[in-house]
This record gives C-alpha cells, structure tokens and sequence, in this order.
C-alpha cells in the first residue's frame, strides 16, 4: 500500500517518513506534503491509498482535505494527527470518512497500527468489490469485443489516415486536438506463480526443448487467463474514466493506451503520471486480488498512427522482467531500440525467428537455446539433401550474424570458438556437429547480448549516487530523485537495490553519517555538522546519528 503524509511541521514530517518501519509492514511512504494545496497536487501525481494528515495545517484543513481527496478516489483511507480532544470535531472526521483519530503526541507504534489497520479495510473493501462471485459474472458477460479488436488494429498499423480518429470516435474513446499518448502491456498471473524455464523441463522430462517452446506459446494456462482478465476488469473500473483505453491484446496481456495532455515538454512527466496510476492498478491487483503484475511502459508521441511503435516499445519494455523481476513497471528506454531489418522468412517460418531474435534481444540464453531447437525440429533435423540442410544453415546463420551486426557487436569476440565455422561450414561433417555449432552460437550470443544490457542500463544508479553526493546537504529521497529523473519509482528502486545491495534511503544514511562522523572526528562543532549532511534540528540528528554509531555526536567528539 502507499502511503501520503501530510504535516506541517517539518521535523515531525520527516519523523513521520523516516522512524517508523513502514516498509517491513508492507507499506510504502511515496509523498510527503506541508499543506493541502501540495497534498491535493502530490495525490494526482502520486496515487497514494492511504494519507495520514493533520488537522490544523496553512491553506486548507484536515477534514477539507480529506473530504477533496475522497471525490478524486471513494476507496483512499485516511488517519488523522490531531492536537483536539474534542468529540465534536472527531464525529465530523469519522462522518469524513476518516478511518483513525489520534490524539498528538502519538506513539509511533500507535500511528503504525493506525495506518495498518486502514490497509487493512481497504483490502477488506477490495476484497467484496473485486471478490470471486463478482469476477465469475464478469467473465461470463460479453467482453467489449469492438474496442478491443479496435485497439489490437491501431498496434498493427492497420489504419488509412483519418480512419483510426474516426472511429475512435464512434466507439466513444476520447482523443483531444493533439493529444500524446502512452502504452502500457501488462501481464498477470497468481501470486503463487507458474511453471516456467528449469520448472517446466523437470515436469516434461521427455520433451525436446522445442516442444516445450510449442507448449509455452501453444496456449495459457486457465488460471493465468482468467487473472490477465481479473486485472482487465479491474482497470476498467480503476482507469476506465480517466482517458485510459483498455484492451486484451493479441497475446493475453492487458493493453493501456494512455491519451496524454498535448505539448512535448511535458511529455516525460506526464508518462510518470500515466506510470503512477499503472503502480496504483499493479498494487490493488495484488492486494485485492491475489495477483502479480508486471508491466512495460513505452515513451510518448503525438497521433494515434504512432500507436504501432508505442506499442513495440510497450513489449521490448515488458521483455526485461527477465532481468529485472516480476511486479513492477518498466519504462522503455529509447537507446537500446535496434533498427529493425526486413528480411525473408526462414524456412522455419517468421515466428520461430521472432522467438529466437526476441530471445538473442533480451539476453536469455535458455530461451535462444528453444527457439533454435524449435527452428531445427521444424526445418533443419528433416532436411533430406545436403542442398536443403546448407541452405537451413544459411538461413540461420544469416539471422545470427544480422543480429550482431545490428548490435554493433564483433562477430570473432562474440562468437568465439564458434566462429570459424561461420566462414566455412563444411568443416562440419555431421548433423549433430552443425547443430551444436548454431546451438551454442546462439547461446553465446545471447550471454553476450546480457552482460552488454547489464553494463549500459545503469546510468540511472550513477546519476543516484551523483544526486546522494552533491546533495548530502539537503533531504534526498529516491522519490524526488526519481521525480527529477523522470522514471518510475518503484523501477528505479528495484533497479539500486539490484545494483548495490540496499536501498537508496540506507546508502543515503550510511553516506550522511560517514560525512558528519569524518566532520566531528577534524574537530567541527555537532550543529555544524548536522548541518554539513541536510539536518537542520540537531536533537534530532543526535537522535539519527546514535542510532546509527551507537554513541552520540558529543561522545564521539570527546
């Protein structure tokens, strides 16, 4: 769940954020606000839950507040801080819809227990809103076939100009004179997961690698089909109404189609925006439902012709949980796009070479590895002459090196040992050599192609360790750094903690408390060195840095 919190006083604001451990207890601190006017604005961006506020703040006051965020979402929970024992004031917050009423100065255990308790509810109302019997009537109603096939014809490109606006249209999907627009591919499934990879194989002992791979892309198990469509029927009632059009794409996954406010500067901000309320679906599903999703999320661009690539980079997004996990959105990135080259079937057929290029693309050497068998038990292993196998060699070998080539990649030092035979394949006298040769060449590409995506995709965390240094002297919180980088939270948290082994909150205290123990050891003063790394009260800072050191600034000094 995600927590907004509301206070204007600073100190206990950050008290608020940073003493209580919300992360353990399954809730995550997203915004913090020093008045209603920032709240209001922080809710739209951020889409929190559950908000725990004050009452007396500048602008505007708790119950004016709650009562403004309820209009833009029934279901958010609220916890009030008061400094009023007054019965009065405590019926209105309840006739609010306030969930806790405490008395200021609360204990922290009590605001934990307080705002557990409102998640709590909110599941509670998740569950009898999205519950079982609900879902089954749902999935015998007719599905809302038009859009959908609409939607499946724009990601194909398969308008006349005007066409697509038009009948936009008349199926009432709302479009705006020079609206942008963003897309996001969502899969689904239990949060008890399936069978996939290493799994799957000690399941069907007896299969060959491109069975499985027929298997796996054959059909989808009942139980992940109906979450994918749980999921569907939850953004309709999550998003349906705030300029986000939804459908089941060709392949079983959940499409979005964001219509974003027109002007390219606002372009990235507005694709967070888009992101935040994917984050808001991705987490009630889990939460209400029982269901793991993962989305990828594509850049932005003007027109509905454009819906064709927004779409592409939706899925190339969606490939890289293989690097980055399960249960998060991905945002596409622009720099590992690849020129796409149109060339002939293989005889294999062009889906078993998309496979296997999808595969090379995202560094997945195992599944390079059953797409290749795939394209041998189709063509290559029943060719009947040494004419029809060498050209099965050629064709494959073709893709592989087309591949390389596209990456800007060296054939000899990606290729290896393998290379050789790329120059003069006869040197293979068997069938079973050739298909080791291309096999392992596959292989050996992919791993390649994953220590190259590896290296390159975290400028990100180099631009956070940046931030954490130059701005030692002020509140960093991955938050705002990921506002300024304009990337989704939850992605870039995934993404530091994945490259350094904590989170960005633990490597910036670590990296305060280092600064301020090396100030107080060259003889500073323990308000000037609370200063040095952003703490303006420094009984709170003693408290932070004797957690932390276990002996307190003065002691240290001595």
């Amino acid at each position: 769940m995600n927590l907004m919190i509301v206070e204007d006083e600073a100190r206990l604001r950050q008290s608020l954020a940073g003493s209580i451990p919300w992360e353990e207890n399954g809730i995550e601190v997203v915004a913090l606000a020093a008045n209603g006017a920032e709240a209001l604005r922080l809710f739209d961006l951020k889409k929190p839950d559950i908000v725990l506020l004050d009452v007396q703040m500048p602008e505007m006051d708790g119950l004016t507040l709650v009562r403004a965020l309820r209009e833009k979402d029934a279901l958010m929970k609220a916890v009030i801080l008061s400094g009023h024992d007054n019965f009065a004031y405590a019926q209105q917050a309840m006739e609010a819809g306030v969930s806790s009423y405490l008395l200021k100065p609360a204990g922290e255990r009590d605001i934990l227990e307080a705002v557990a308790g409102a998640a709590a509810q909110l599941r509670q109302e998740l569950d009898r809103r999205y519950g079982e019997e609900l879902l089954r009537r749902k999935w015998d109603d007719h599905l809302p076939q038009l859009r959908d096939a609409f939607c499946n014809r724009l990601f194909r490109g398969e308008f006349a100009p005007g066409e697509a606006e038009r009948l936009a249209s008349e199926y009432g999907l709302e479009q705006g004179e020079g609206s942008r627009y963003a897309v996001a591919v969502l899969d689904a499934e239990p949060e008890t997961g399936g069978r996939t990879g290493a799994m799957a194989e000690e399941a069907a002992p007896g299969m060959t690698s491109g069975e499985r791979l027929g298997e796996a892309s054959g059909g989808i198990p009942a139980d992940r089909a109906k979450a994918r469509f749980s999921v569907y029927l939850l953004a309709q009632s999550l998003l349906g109404c705030d300029g986000c059009w939804i459908s089941m794409d060709g392949q079983g996954y959940v499409a979005l189609i964001f219509a974003l406010p027109p002007g390219e500067e606002a372009g990235a901000a507005d694709v967070m925006r888009a992101g935040a309320a994917l984050d808001k679906l991705m987490i009630r599903a889990r939460e209400g439902l029982g269901i793991v999703c993962t989305a990828g999320i594509s850049g932005a661009a003007e027109g509905l012709h454009e819906l064709r690539r927004l779409y592409r980079q939706a899925c190339r997004a969606l490939q890289d949980r293989i690097v980055y996990g399960t249960g998060i959105a991905i945002p596409y990135r622009e720099a590992e796009e690849t020129a796409a080259a149109a060339s002939s079937a293989p005889a294999a057929g062009a889906e078993l070479e998309n496979a296997l290029e999808a595969a090379l693309e995202t560094g997945d050497a195992e599944a390079a590895r059953r797409a290749f068998y795939a394209i041998w038990n189709v063509s290559l292993s029943e060719a009947g002459t040494v004419d029809e196998l060498y050209d099965g060699i050629l064709a494959v070998s073709s893709l592989l090196l087309r591949f390389i080539q596209r990456q800007g990649m060296s054939a000899r030092e990606t290729l290896r040992e393998h290379y050789p035979y790329f120059q003069n394949a006869k040197l293979l006298t068997t069938k079973e050599q050739i298909r080791d040769w291309l096999d392992g060449s596959a292989a050996a590409i992919a791993e390649s192609q994953h220590r190259r995506r590896k290296e390159r995709r975290h400028h990100f965390v180099t631009e956070l360790l940046a931030i954490a240094r130059e701005e030692i002297d002020r509140d960093v919180t991955l938050h705002m750094a990921a506002e300024r980088l304009f990337v989704n939270p939850s992605y870039l948290s995934r993404l530091f903690k994945q490259e350094m082994g904590q989170t960005f909150s633990a490597y910036v205290l670590e990296l305060k408390m280092e600064k301020a123990k090396q100030a107080l050891g060259e003889g500073a003063k323990v308000y000037d060195a609370a200063r040095m790394v952003g703490y303006r009260d420094v009984s709170y800072f003693t408290k932070v840095f004797r957690k932390f050191w276990g002996v307190t600034p003065g002691e240290l000094r001595q």
